[in-house]
């Protein structure tokens, strides 16, 4: 008789120390919440949240199944997470984690939740549309539909306009065409970004102007049993080069905006700019050190480039090495048959909001 008295008394003294415990909420998950066609899991403390949002993101669910051909399973599962980085989806099993533990996370947790779970459920009907075609040579076509189907769910398609900026700045990088964007790896070092996403908008965007806005859910469609060159080809009626030639041209001819301002409280400022040397010799290299101001959190190092107005040159900053500095880093070669004399180069910056602003500086050479 004693024993099982014991064991009841052991039992209870642990799950009141677990109570207590240190992170024992966060781990508690609450899984009631639903619609529909949407179950949402979320941390005890995160409910009011999720209960929110809930409406928010059945009617986003709507609006993705009908955008991805009604690809989307009937019940979906979207659990957030405040320990994952990064977000993704399994379209085997119809699940979305959402990666809360982001800058722009904490930033805006109510929008950064929605806009991301929206991304995911473009991802996951896009996955069931094509049978899983996302591979290293069609993840650039993902994640441009990706954005543009977010953004038109948020009916803040303007945010897209910096896609052709990028674009062009990546034109001018030699970075972009269907032989680049195919090698997603090498092209994007694994990070989904706006700037990465760019190709993939444009390209996007070219044919749905001249052929219709359900021709991205016919090429999907194609990517189930061909190659990526035999599905451009099959959908745009047109040879891979002539498709990839369109999209080039059409990059090529968009007239750059000198701003675009989606958030007006929120969008970049350069506050610091360091050269080193101040004066620098042809032949050497000159560093830039830029310090900006980004409130909200997501102007990522992919996001800022650089045109040396000399040579034309663009050039995109780097993250500095020195651990926990905030200086965005630009090395400028000079050519060794520079001349003498002062020069201008301008900076531009795009946050993943889409906000972009434009500064001109210059820099001396001896």
């Amino acid at each position: 008789m004693l024993r099982p008295l014991l064991f009841s008394a052991i039992l209870a003294g642990l799950l009141c120390a677990l109570r207590f415990a240190p992170g024992a909420i966060s781990a508690q998950q609450i899984d009631s919440i639903g619609t529909e066609h949407v179950r949402l899991r979320m941390p005890a403390e995160r409910e009011s949240l999720g209960r929110d949002l809930a409406a928010e993101i059945e009617r986003c669910y709507v609006f993705m199944h009908r955008a991805t051909g009604a690809s989307l399973p009937r019940k979906i599962l979207i659990q957030a997470d405040w320990v994952e980085p990064e977000s993704s989806c399994n379209w085997k099993n119809a699940s979305i984690t959402i990666g809360m533990n982001q800058p722009a996370a904490a930033a805006d947790l109510k929008g950064f939740l929605l806009h991301a779970s929206a991304k995911e459920m473009a991802r996951l009907g896009l996955l069931y549309l094509s049978e899983g075609a996302q591979r290293e040579d069609t993840e650039f076509l993902f994640e441009g539909m990706i954005e543009i189907l977010a953004h038109e769910y948020a009916r803040s398609t303007r945010c897209l306009d910096a896609a052709w900026v990028i674009s062009r700045y990546l034109d001018d990088m030699k970075l972009l065409g269907v032989s680049t964007q195919r090698s997603w790896s090498r092209f994007s070092s694994g990070k989904r970004s706006l700037r990465n996403a760019s190709p993939g908008v444009t390209l996007l965007t070219t044919y749905r102007e001249l052929q219709g806005r359900d021709i991205p859910v016919k090429l999907f469609q194609a990517l189930k049993k061909n190659s990526l060159a035999a599905s451009l080809a099959a959908t745009f009626k047109a040879p891979a080069s002539e498709v990839e030639s369109v999209w080039l041209k059409r990059v090529r001819e968009q007239q750059p905006a000198d701003e675009i301002i989606i958030t007006p409280e929120q969008a970049p400022k350069l506050v610091q700019t360091n050269l080193f040397p101040g004066s620098v010799k042809p032949g050497t290299t000159l560093e830039m050190q830029l310090l900006f101001e980004d409130r909200n959190r997501n102007l990522l190092p992919d996001g800022v480039f650089i045109r040396d107005e000399n040579t034309g040159r663009v050039l995109q900053a780097e993250a500095a090495s020195e651990k926990g500095s905030e200086f965005l880093i630009f090395k400028l070669p000079v050519d060794s048959n520079c001349a003498p004399g002062e020069y201008i180069y301008r900076v531009t910056a795009i946050d993943e909001d889409g906000n972009l602003r434009r500064w001109t500086g210059k820099y001396k050479v001896q």
